[in-house]
């Protein structure tokens, strides 16, 4: 299951068994959280996560003269203590984390260090709560309860810095891409609909490579960057979790929507 179709998936769960109050929001862009809650009194954001997942990022951009990584203007978060010691840490390792490639590199530092990154992170994006899936149990948990429910790594590595979507100047390198990959398809304006199934099929053009995605009976195309960052990436795997826990947090949600 791709991540858009998780998202869509915990949007319609929750609209179902709490009412029509949840909004389905940030699909690729990574500035905005994935489902608003609109009640009466107020609204907040539920971040929508895979039991194994990625979780926040940011670039970092080596000065090899002074042997110390730079904080990338380009980051969309801001830096925070959090992100400080990361840096610190890693300018002490400097030419070790300087030569990783797309394969990344442990950082090896306390991962209170982490939950305090992600937790700033998503609470600044206005998140209150996250909900992600255990086999066919849905599990819902205050922000600051994160800890609780997942475990994280982080690493240092090179990673293409982002997507666009399809646009007419592309198009052209597109349809040869797909003629290579011998994929039968049509347009629809700059969506491909095809017999075939295609979500999450890659292809290669002369200029770019391309996803496709699965979006209400067509398929979506998105150009992939060229461009590389070294990136700091945050990944998470769901551990075992206290259900007694999970019934306290469900019950905290449940006042939390009836306010």
């Amino acid at each position: 299951m791709s991540w858009q179709n998780f998202e869509e998936e915990c949007t319609a769960y929750l609209n179902e068994k709490y009412g029509m109050k949840f909004q389905q929001q940030g699909a690729s862009d990574s500035t905005v959280s994935d489902i608003l809650y609109c009640g009466y009194n107020k609204t907040f954001y539920i971040e929508a996560k895979m039991p194994n997942a990625q979780c926040g990022q940011f670039v970092l951009l080596p000065d090899l003269t002074k042997g110390v990584f730079i904080y990338s203007s380009k980051n969309k978060t801001s830096e925070n203590i959090y992100t400080r010691t990361i840096i610190d840490f890693m300018n002490s390792n400097f030419y070790a984390f300087c030569n990783a490639n797309t394969s990344g590199l442990n950082i090896n530092i306390s991962k209170s260090v982490f939950y305090n990154w992600i937790v700033n992170h998503y609470k600044e994006k206005g998140v209150e709560f996250f909900i992600t899936k255990n086999l066919d149990d849905f599990l819902i948990f205050p922000i600051d309860n994160f800890s609780k429910y997942f475990d994280v790594i982080a690493k240092y590595r090179e990673k293409k810095s982002g997507s666009s979507s399809l646009s007419n100047s592309n198009k052209s390198d597109f349809e040869y891409a797909m003629n290579i990959a011998n994929i039968a398809f049509s347009f629809s304006k700059l969506d491909v609909v095809s017999n075939s199934y295609l979500d999450g099929v890659k292809v290669s053009g002369k200029k770019y490579d391309y996803l496709l995605r699965e979006c209400n009976g067509v398929y979506k195309v998105r150009k992939l960057s060229n461009t590389k960052n070294a990136n700091v990436i945050f990944s998470i795997v769901l551990k075992n979790y206290d259900i007694k826990q999970q019934r306290e947090d469900i019950i905290y949600f449940e006042k939390a929507i009836s306010k």
